[in-house]
C-alpha cells in the first residue's frame, strides 16, 4: 500500500473519532456564577450606628451612607460603615426605598435594629407604646410596598413601673445637654442644634403630646428685655422642632428671670439660670 493512501486512512480515523468522541458543543469560556441577593443590616445602640450589608454598587452604599450621616450625624450619633459592594450582587427595587426609612431606629428605645436577606425584613427593638409601633410600621411602608415580608419584632412596653415618664426623660436629658444661644441672641449655639436633636427621638414617641416651651434668662438686663428675648428663644426652639416634622401642640412662654434655678452670681449658676424647659402639658401617649 503507497504511504500516500496509508496517510489518508489515518487522517480519515482522527476526523471520525473526533465527530464521535468530543462533544459538539464545548463552553467558549467559564459559566458566569449567579448573582447573589442584596443585604443590609443596620444597629442603632449607645449612639452608635453601626451599617453592614452586600451591596451592588458604589452609587447605592454613597446614597446610603449621606441619608444616615445627614440624619444622625445632628444625634452626635457615630456611624460605623461596614458596607461591601460586590459585583457578584443583583440589584433590588428595596435598595432605592431604604435610605429614607433609617430615621425609624431613633424612635426606639435604646436599641433597635433594621435586617434585610433579600426576602424578608425584620425589625427588632423596643417602644413605649403601640402608638409609636404603629409609626414605625407606617414608616417603613416604601419598603413592604417593594416586596418584602415583614417580620416585626418590635415590642411596646406598657408597664408604667419599668419605664420613665416623657417628662422625666426631657429632665433629665436637658439636664446633661443644655439647649445653648449666642449671648444676648434668640440663635442657636451648635451646641443648642445638637441638644435639640437628641430631643427629637423623646418626642417623636409621644407625637400628640402637648409642650411648654419655656425661656429663662439671668437677672441681667431689663425685666422687659428679658421677658422678651426668652420669648423669643423659646419661639426659636418651637420652629425647628416643626421644621424637623414633629407635630405636637407647643405653647412658648418667655418667663425672663423670674424663675431662676440658683441665686447665686457664679457663672455656673447663671447659666444654669439661662436654659430652655420642656414641659408636659397633656399625658398623651406616655
Amino acid at each position: 500500500m503507497g504511504r500516500r493512501a496509508i496517510f489518508g486512512g489515518g487522517a480519515f480515523a482522527l476526523t471520525f473519532l473526533a465527530l464521535v468522541c468530543i462533544p459538539r458543543h464545548l463552553p467558549s469560556s467559564a459559566s458566569t456564577p449567579p448573582l447573589v441577593p442584596a443585604n443590609f443590616h443596620a444597629r442603632l445602640e449607645q449612639h452608635e450606628l453601626t451599617l453592614r450589608g452586600s451591596l451592588p454598587d458604589i452609587e447605592t452604599r454613597d446614597r446610603i451612607l449621606r441619608h444616615a450621616h445627614s440624619f444622625y450625624d445632628k444625634s452626635e450619633v457615630r456611624i460605623v460603615d461596614q458596607l461591601t459592594v460586590d459585583e457578584r450582587i443583583s440589584p433590588a427595587t428595596w435598595l432605592t426605598a431604604l435610605p429614607s426609612i433609617l430615621p425609624v431606629l431613633a424612635q426606639m428605645d435604646d436599641r433597635g435594629s433594621i435586617m434585610i436577606d433579600g426576602r424578608s425584613l425584620v425589625l427588632s427593638g423596643q417602644v413605649h407604646t403601640d402608638r409609636a409601633k404603629g409609626t414605625i410600621l407606617r414608616n417603613v411602608s416604601s419598603l413592604t410596598a417593594t416586596g418584602l415580608e415583614l417580620e416585626d419584632h418590635i415590642v411596646a412596653n406598657h408597664s408604667p413601673t419599668t419605664r420613665p415618664s416623657l417628662q422625666a426623660k426631657l429632665n433629665e436629658l436637658l439636664s446633661r445637654h443644655q439647649i445653648d444661644f449666642e449671648s444676648n441672641k434668640a440663635t442657636l449655639t451648635p451646641r443648642g442644634l445638637a441638644a435639640l436633636n437628641r430631643l427629637i427621638p423623646l418626642l417623636q414617641q409621644a407625637p400628640q403630646t402637648s409642650i411648654e416651651i419655656a425661656g429663662h434668662t439671668d437677672k441681667f438686663g431689663a425685666p422687659d428685655y428679658n421677658r422678651e428675648l426668652s420669648r423669643r428663644r423659646a419661639e426659636t426652639v418651637r420652629q425647628y422642632f416643626v421644621k424637623r416634622g414633629l407635630t405636637h401642640h407647643f405653647t412658648i412662654v418667655g418667663y425672663g428671670a423670674t424663675k431662676p434655678l440658683s441665686t447665686e452670681t457664679t457663672q455656673v449658676a447663671l447659666r444654669r439660670n439661662r436654659r430652655i424647659e420642656l414641659r408636659v402639658l397633656e399625658k398623651g401617649a406616655l
